[in-house]
This record gives C-alpha cells, sequence and structure tokens, in this order.
C-alpha cells in the first residue's frame, strides 16, 4: 500500500513540472510576439531633452555626448557620458531620466550647474604678485565654479609659497553666494613667517670639518649676514646646487670618488626651522701622476697640452679638467673642427692614491661655414647682425670668432637671447650657421617728477631709441627743468659710419645755471659737437672729437673774487680731444665684471677765445663676488692748464663732492675758494679713489634696486699746488641706487672720515641721472 502512494506522488510531481514549463513557453511566446508587433519602440532612444542649465547651452551638453537619438538604449554608454559631462567641471550633479512611451525612450538629463565666479580676490596675499598669480590660477572671474580647479589653484599657491620659503602658509577658500547664482570667491591667505634653516650638519666628512663644509655651499644657517641675503630661507632648489657644490669642493680638492650618499630633512612641528643633514662619501684624495692628450692632436701635442691646466705631481681638480677641456675643445675648433670633443679618461690607483688622466680628443671633420642665416631679427636689418660677426661666411669655423661674435651681438642691447644651431650645409665638408635672436624694446618714453636737495622740484623727460630705424643708430632727446637748472641734449651715433668700423656722433645741448648759492654767479651755455670712434682691437678704441660752446657769465655776487670778475660776459672754446678706451666690462649700465680704462688729452684753441689742455685718465674695475655681490673699485686723476696768457675758465676748473665723486660732502664741497671772498675758483688738478661694493637689498632683487656700501677718497690742488695724500680727504657710508625708468637715482649717506677747513659736508644726499 505504501509503495502504491509512493508511485503515486512521483507520477504527481512529473505532471505538475511538464504543465508549468508549458505555461511558461506560451507567456514566453506571447511577449515575444508583442515585441515583434510594436518593433522594440521601447530600445530605441526617441528624444533627449536637458533641464536644469542656465550657463550651459543644451547643444553643447548634447554634443559632448555619444548617445544620440535613434540609438538603441545602451546603459554603458549612457554612465560614460554622464562620467564626461561631469569631467567638464561645469556640474555639481548630472543624472539621467526616462519616460518609455509607444514610440520609444524619451530621455531627460538633469543638471545642477557649478556657480559662476562672479569675483575672485586674494586676501592677505603679499610675498606674490597678485597680477602673477592671477595669470597661473585656473579659476578665474566670468568662470565656471569647480572643485577639482579649486583644489589644483590651492596647490599651485602653496607651491608657489613653498618656493620662497613660507611652510606655514594656510589657504582657506570662501565662497559667498549672490541672489543672482553666482559667487564671490576670496582666497583667504594666511602667510605666516618663513621657515629657515636652523642648523647644517655633516655627516662622513673627515677630511673637512664642518665649518669648511657650510662655506662651499650657498644655504647658510641664521645670521645677520645670511638674512640679508636670504640663503638661510630653506629652499629645495639651492639645496639641489649646495649638493653639487659639495660634490665640485670636494673634487678640487682631489677627493675624484666623492659623492653625498643623501640629504635629510627635518622640519621642526612649529614650521619655524628645517635640520639639514648631508651624508658624505669622501673617498681617497688622489694625485694626478700623469697628464696626456691622445688621438686627433690638432694642431699638435705641444699646442694642446700648453693649454692644460692640470699638472703632474698636484691634487686633481675638476674645475682645472674642466677648463682644460675647454680651452683644448677651443683651440681644436679654431682649426675647423666645429664638433670636436674632448673625452677624459682616468686610470685610478686607489691605493697609492694617484690616478693617471688621458685626454682623448676626436675632431671630427673639418668644415667651412656655407652660410649664415638670421632669423627673429623682425626690426633690426641683418647688416646690423652681420657687421658685428666675427665668424665669415665661406671662411673656415673657428670657434673662438663664433664665441666673439656671440658676445659682439648681445652687447649691442638689441636682443634677449642669440642662440647658435649649425645643420649641415651642402656638402659634408660644410655647414650653415644659424642664428636665432629674440628681438627686445630698444626704445623709452620716460617722463618723471623728482626732488632733489638741490633743485627741489623738477621735471624731466627722455626720448630715446638705441636702433632708430632698426640700421643700430642711437638717438636721444632729453630736457631736465627745474628751479636752479635747465638743461637740453640731444644726440645721435652711428656705431658703422659710412658701412666702416667707425662710430660717429653729433650732439647739441643748451644750460642755463642759477646756483649762486654755490658759484656766486649765472650761467648760459649751449654749443654742440662732432665725435669719431675707430677700434682698434677687440676691446681697444681710439676716440676724436670736437665741441664748440659759448658760455655767458653774468649776475656776480659781490663783493666778488678778482678771478670770477675778470671771467664775467662771454667766452667761447672750440676744444678737440683724443683718447682710448679699453672696456671689457659685461654692461655698460650694471657691470659685474671687467674693466673699463680711459685716458685722453684735449686742447682748447681751435676756434673760440679760450686757451688750455687738458689730460685725465680713469680706470674702474668689476670683481663678481657671487649671490648678487660686485666689488668696484675706481680712480680718477684730472688736469687742467691754460696757455698763450690765457686763464682756464672758470666753469671748466675742478672741484669734487657728491655722487660720483666723493660722497659725505656738497656738490663742489671739496674745492680751492678765495680767502677773501669765498668765491668758488676750483683748483687746476683733481684726484679720486673709490671703493664700492655693490650688494642685493632683501625681498628686492628684481625690482632694478641695489645697496652699496662705499669708501671714497678726494683732492684738489691748486695751479701752485701738488696733490697730497696728507690733504685727501677720505668718507664712507651706505647708499641705495634704483635703475628706474627715468634714469638712476641714488641716495647716499656719507660720513667723513677726514676733511680740511671751508670743506662743505653733506650727510644726505639725493641725485636723480647718476649712478654711483
Amino acid at each position: 500500500m505504501f509503495g502504491v502512494l509512493k508511485k503515486t506522488s512521483y507520477i504527481t510531481l512529473a505532471m505538475l513540472i511538464v504543465l508549468f514549463c508549458s505555461i511558461g513557453q506560451g507567456l514566453a511566446e506571447e511577449a515575444m510576439t508583442a515585441s515583434q508587433a510594436d518593433g522594440s519602440a521601447p530600445d530605441i532612444i526617441a528624444s533627449i531633452d536637458v533641464s536644469g542649465n542656465k550657463a550651459v547651452e543644451s547643444d553643447a551638453i548634447l554634443e559632448r555626448m555619444v548617445t544620440k537619438v535613434g540609438q538603441k538604449l545602451d546603459r554603458k554608454r549612457i554612465s560614460r557620458d554622464v562620467r564626461k559631462l561631469y569631467a567638464t567641471g561645469f556640474f555639481k550633479d548630472v543624472q539621467v531620466l526616462g519616460v518609455v512611451k509607444a514610440d520609444g525612450r524619451h530621455l531627460t538629463i538633469r543638471v545642477v550647474e557649478n556657480p559662476v565666479i562672479a569675483t575672485l580676490e586674494f586676501d592677505g596675499m603679499n610675498e606674490l604678485k597678485e597680477k602673477d598669480v592671477k595669470q597661473r590660477t585656473k579659476l578665474k572671474a566670468g568662470h565656471i565654479f569647480n572643485n577639482p580647479e579649486l583644489h589644483a589653484d590651492i596647490t599651485s599657491l602653496r607651491k608657489a609659497y613653498l618656493k620662497k620659503g613660507y611652510y606655514q602658509v594656510d589657504i582657506q577658500p570662501i565662497q559667498k553666494m549672490r541672489e543672482d547664482g553666482r559667487i564671490d570667491l576670496t582666497m583667504k591667505i594666511i602667510e605666516g613667517e618663513v621657515t629657515r634653516i636652523k642648523r647644517i650638519h655633516f655627516i662622513g666628512n673627515e677630511a673637512f670639518d664642518d665649518t669648511e663644509l657650510a662655506e662651499a655651499i650657498a644655504s647658510r644657517t641664521t645670521d645677520l649676514a645670511a638674512w640679508f641675503k636670504d640663503t638661510d630661507v630653506f629652499d629645495r632648489k639651492r639645496l639641489d646646487a649646495d649638493r653639487q657644490m659639495l660634490l665640485q669642493h670636494y673634487m678640487n680638492k682631489g677627493f675624484l670618488d666623492a659623492r653625498v650618499e643623501s640629504t635629510l630633512l627635518a622640519l621642526s612641528p612649529d614650521k619655524h626651522w628645517f635640520y639639514v643633514t648631508f651624508s658624505i662619501h669622501e673617498g681617497p684624495q688622489y694625485q694626478v701622476s700623469a697628464i696626456n692628450v691622445s688621438g686627433d692632436l690638432v694642431p699638435d701635442r705641444e699646442t694642446l697640452m700648453a693649454l692644460m691646466q692640470l699638472k703632474e705631481g698636484e691634487l686633481y681638480s675638476l674645475e682645472k679638467l674642466r677648463n682644460s677641456i675647454n680651452d683644448i675643445t677651443t683651440r681644436v675648433g679654431d682649426e675647423g673642427y666645429a664638433f670636436a670633443t674632448v673625452t677624459p679618461l682616468f686610470q685610478r690607483f686607489p691605493e697609492q692614491k694617484r690616478v693617471d688622466i688621458t685626454l682623448d680628443v676626436e675632431k671630427g671633420r673639418e668644415v667651412y661655414v656655407e652660410r649664415i642665416e638670421i632669423t627673429g631679427n623682425l626690426k633690426t636689418e641683418d647688416k646690423v647682425v652681420r657687421r658685428e660677426m666675427r665668424q665669415l661666411e665661406g671662411a673656415r669655423f673657428s670657434s673662438s670668432n663664433l664665441e666673439t661674435s656671440k658676445k659682439r651681438i648681445g652687447r649691442l642691447g638689441f636682443f634677449d637671447d642669440v642662440r647658435v644651431s649649425m645643420p649641415r650645409g651642402s656638402s659634408p665638408d660644410k655647414v650653415d650657421l644659424k642664428l636665432g635672436l629674440n628681438e627686445k624694446s630698444t626704445g623709452s618714453w620716460t617722463f618723471g617728477v623728482g626732488y632733489s636737495q638741490l633743485e627741489k622740484i623738477f621735471f624731466r623727460s627722455s626720448l630715446k631709441q638705441n636702433n632708430f630705424l632698426g640700421k643700430g643708430y642711437a638717438t636721444s632727446l632729453s630736457g631736465d627743468i627745474g628751479a636752479k637748472t635747465q638743461n637740453f641734449d640731444a644726440s645721435i651715433t652711428d656705431p658703422y659710419f659710412l658701412g666702416e668700423d667707425l662710430s660717429a656722433s653729433m650732439n647739441a645741448f643748451k644750460r642755463q645755471s642759477r646756483l649762486q648759492t654755490i658759484t656766486s654767479y649765472k650761467e648760459n651755455s649751449y654749443g654742440g659737437g662732432v665725435g669719431f670712434g675707430v677700434p682698434i682691437i677687440e676691446s681697444l678704441t681710439y676716440n676724436l672729437a670736437y665741441q664748440f660752446t659759448q658760455t655767458t657769465i653774468f649776475d656776480v655776487l659781490l663783493p666778488a673774487s678778482a678771478v670770477l670778475l675778470s671771467q664775467v660776459g662771454k667766452q667761447t672754446t672750440g676744444e678737440l680731444s683724443q683718447g682710448l678706451t679699453w672696456d671689457t666690462r659685461n654692461s655698460s649700465l650694471t657691470p659685474s665684471s671687467g674693466s673699463v680704462i680711459t685716458g685722453s688729452m684735449g686742447a682748447a684753441g681751435l676756434g673760440g677765445k679760450n686757451r688750455f689742455i687738458t689730460t685725465s685718465a680713469e680706470a674702474r674695475s668689476y670683481f663678481d663676488l657671487g649671490e648678487g655681490f660686485v666689488l668696484n673699485p675706481g680712480a680718477n686723476i684730472s688736469y687742467i692748464k691754460g696757455y698763450g696768457g690765457r686763464n682756464v675758465p672758470i666753469n671748466r676748473r675742478f672741484s669734487l663732492g657728491g655722487i660720483g665723486s666723493v660722497r659725505g660732502f656738497d656738490s663742489a664741497g671739496i674745492s680751492i675758494r678765495d680767502p677773501l671772498t669765498n668765491d668758488l675758483l676750483g683748483g687746476n688738478k683733481s684726484a679720486t679713489a673709490n671703493l664700492n661694493l655693490f650688494f642685493p637689498l632683501p625681498y628686492m632683487r628684481t625690482s632694478g634696486f641695489r645697496g652699496v656700501a662705499f669708501a671714497d677718497a678726494g683732492e684738489v690742488a691748486d695751479f701752485n699746488q701738488n696733490l697730497s695724500f696728507a690733504k685727501t680727504r677720505i668718507a664712507t657710508g651706505l647708499g641705495i641706487e634704483w635703475l628706474s625708468p627715468v634714469g638712476p637715482i641714488g641716495v647716499s649717506w656719507g660720513f667723513v672720515l677726514r676733511d680740511r677747513q671751508g670743506d662743505l659736508r653733506k650727510k644726505f644726499e639725493f641725485a636723480l641721472g647718476t649712478a654711483f
């Protein structure tokens, strides 16, 4: 009985399974029939609308989407479109909604836009220039706000502050919503103080102590000198340079295998101080046991060995090795081998602490310059550049001539950069010399109102063009109008007169002086002249000039000196002068290296009534001490004497004092005066000596300002006297110079160390148009 029931149950279960399968198959067939009847319309996109957008056009949104009307619905494609719309940064929310109708699916792209930035301000930013920051930021007024760009801008700002050593900086964005939906965005910045270096430590150094190594790098711990130069402010780029400077220090002392293994940095919890540790591996100190050259010995072995700065028996020096390689490469290049290479080969003997060095020369092919192509000179004529070239077309290549050409083009002052490339010419032994130039502005017009202790308020205007018409002509027109003086000048110079290596210039001037408190008389003068300059060698020039001047002395304050009264009235002077100038300065405006030495002689008598002769000599040198420090010693001596029974004009006699001669003394404060009337007469001989130390001012390194510490000495002697050190006036002091658009502006505080009775002191002085 039980078996029959069990069998009946199995049969019943099987029948139920068959029934359900039949019903499912029928439903599936019915659904398939319905789908075929309407053509699968619900899966086709019938329309796409956009809602919620105000600033961004609907067409712009639809254009960014891959999903289009008429396509079959693809949810993965729609997800990608949503991510793409988010990536634009225009929206903070994107939703896709759909409605199924008989004709298909109708989609709606619902967006919530990010607000438009009405204003963008930076509050508390003092160390960075707002103009520069706004050029770098991605968020700008009128643009749509979005968080990724906000975070990118905050990161960019933070990096800019870190470069300046501000590790305490905090930047907080503040958004204020307007009624119209726009926002005012303010970057609230708390700069904090700069993070400075508290300690510099060295590990692994045995040959040199910490003090010597600390002097070899640029970074410094905090002290007065470091504060003045900002070298105690933490700077990662400077720290990278310190690693190289340490390495060079060791290698210049014979440690060929030295290396800086690591640099450890520790920042104090309050972010005020950095602690820097250099880990150093010194290795043995090598002595040069043999030095030689091999390979292509051009022009010959003796010539190349004479250029070797490293000598046998000396300690190895990386600096001397580099100089030797450069000198040999240049010398081989002078033989026409433009692509010569010099490779140092070392054979070390660590146990004996010696090294053999061989410089292997590979001359490459000898080449001639087929063509010289100049690009980038949009205004300057080709001939202005070509006449400075010492490497000529058709000539054999010369490294020295090419380097001289680059320096001469750079000294024109017309270009920011001179780039050289040498592609292959029409044959293997020829190259084309291509000069890529980047022109800069060479003209200026300035107008200014100034103040000086002498003039009080005065006006100055000047119009200059150093590359007039693109022909290299230097033109200048200037005028000063003050309560005591009026000066007008005009000049033009052609550096290559008539196409020859000969400079020619013309000038005209008019002066009015009412300085009776200083000179006891008034003076009017005008005149003009011509000058010529002939280069003798690269840095030596011969100058010849003629100047005609008419001067009127009047309104002499009585009682007056007999010498002064004898010169009242009109005077005329025709003066012919000649001189030599040796100039190797790297800049005529703010030189940091080189020298300028001048010697001149002149005689008045070629036209005019005055008769006198004059001689002078001046020398100034400039030594770059690094970090913006420049040492500038200089000296001048001058002499003048009348002849033919004529006295020297009173306005041509010598007096000293003030910026440009002996600071700490008033203008003409060192002179010869009439013992009875105290009238300023001047002397016929003078001498000065100056020592300037120019230095950068903190936080004003790129603004045209610089400071100067000076020591001046000077003396003036009369016709029957000799210059004497015992009578020499001495002063020292500090000053500030600004290379302003209207010319150099100088301020000095002078302290007299030695003077003589009758000298006029002036502790503080302000001058415009005069450099130290």
